[in-house]
């Protein structure tokens, strides 16, 4: 790869790489939801990266470009394959790829993909879904932050009755 693969997963990083190198790599490798829920199911056995992607769903050529560099705990066989437990990359994933929160005045852009600060929203509502219209000060897109989705109270007493 680089030359500065090391085992056990220490940290990674290409030499005169910046953190906002690091930060694009990040990016790269954040799963999408299902992706995320099959992580959550992997077993403490050791994987191959073939079997890794296959059963999460990714091209095995992330793990290699995005994951090793960022530090994935991995350990290699006599022959050199690298082998990675499923329970220790799925620690590693959730430590590293935590779920963003925004604060008020906050909004994502999925442009981007960066948190913005807004104001002066335009406030819309959709039957009874509310939300907030903005401008993304980087990209120029629309960007949507939902506030409330209300639902009438016979909605919600039918979808208690029927669970």
């Amino acid at each position: 790869m680089w030359g500065l693969l090391r085992e056990q997963g220490a940290p990674h990083q290409k030499k005169g790489m910046r953190m906002e190198d690091n930060a694009e790599f990040l990016l790269k490798g954040r799963l999408n939801g299902s992706q995320r829920n099959r992580v959550k199911g992997l077993l403490n056995m050791l994987y191959t990266p073939k079997e890794l992607s296959e059963e999460i769903g990714i091209y095995q050529d992330q793990f290699y470009r995005v994951y090793v560099p960022l530090g994935c705990p991995f350990s290699r066989d006599s022959q050199g394959h690298y082998l990675i437990n499923g329970k220790n990359f799925k620690r590693w994933y959730e430590e590293n790829y935590q779920k963003r929160t925004l604060e008020k005045g906050q909004a994502y852009c999925v442009s981007c993909k960066k948190i913005i600060v807004v104001s002066n929203p335009e406030r819309k509502q959709n039957g009874n879904l509310v939300y907030d219209c903005y401008i993304c000060p980087n990209c120029g897109k629309k960007v949507v932050r939902f506030v409330d989705a209300k639902r009438k109270k016979n909605d919600q007493q039918k979808e208690l009755e029927t669970h």
